[in-house]
C-alpha cells in the first residue's frame, strides 16, 4: 500500500469510493455524484495536501480528507480536522484507516496543531468504535452528528502502540 496526495486524476475513483463507503449510511452523506465531486473538490481546496489516498496496485482503496487550517469554534482555535475517512469495504480491518489517520496526525504535528477533531454520524457505530480505539473521545453532539476530539500527542502514542501490537 502506498499513501499519496490525491490528484485531479483521482477524482472519479474518489467519488466511486465515497458512494460505496456510505452505502447504508446515506443519511450522513452526499448521495448525488455531482455533490460528492463538489465535496471532494472543497476538501482539496481547503487543504491542498489534506486529501490523501491509499493505493494498492494503482487502485485507490481508501482516502482521508484532513485539514490543517480548520478553526474549531468549540475549541476556540485552529485544530487538525478529519472531515472524511473512507476505506473500501473489501479492504477494511487491514490497517488502512489507521495508516491514513496516522499520516494526517503526523502532518498536524508538523503544523504545530495539538488537538484533532472530527464529526461522525451518531448511528455509525463501527466508525465511532474505531475512533475510540485510537484515542478519540466524544465531546458533544449536534443533530445526528457526534463530535470527537483527541490530544494529538495521545493519538501518536496510541498509533505507535497499535503498530507495535500488530508488528508494523
Amino acid at each position: 500500500m502506498r499513501l499519496e496526495i490525491a490528484g485531479d486524476k483521482d477524482i472519479k475513483e474518489l467519488v466511486n469510493l465515497y458512494v460505496e463507503g456510505y452505502r447504508g449510511l446515506e443519511i450522513y452523506a452526499y448521495t448525488h455524484r455531482k455533490d460528492v465531486e463538489a465535496y471532494i473538490d472543497w476538501l482539496r481546496r481547503r487543504d491542498k495536501e489534506g486529501v490523501i489516498v491509499a493505493k494498492e496496485d494503482g487502485k485507490i482503496i481508501g482516502f482521508i480528507g484532513s485539514d490543517a487550517s480548520w478553526f474549531s469554534k468549540r475549541e476556540g482555535r485552529k485544530v487538525g480536522a478529519i472531515h472524511e475517512l473512507v476505506v473500501a469495504e473489501d479492504h477494511r480491518r487491514k490497517g488502512i484507516g489507521t495508516a491514513l489517520i496516522e499520516f494526517a496526525v503526523r502532518r498536524f504535528g508538523e503544523k504545530g496543531l495539538e488537538i484533532v477533531e472530527l464529526w461522525v454520524g451518531d448511528g455509525n457505530s463501527v466508525a465511532r468504535k474505531f475512533y475510540e480505539r485510537l484515542g478519540f473521545e466524544e465531546a458533544g453532539s449536534y443533530n445526528y452528528w457526534v463530535r470527537m476530539r483527541a490530544d494529538r500527542g495521545r493519538l501518536e502514542e496510541r498509533l505507535s502502540d497499535f503498530r507495535r501490537a500488530h508488528g508494523q
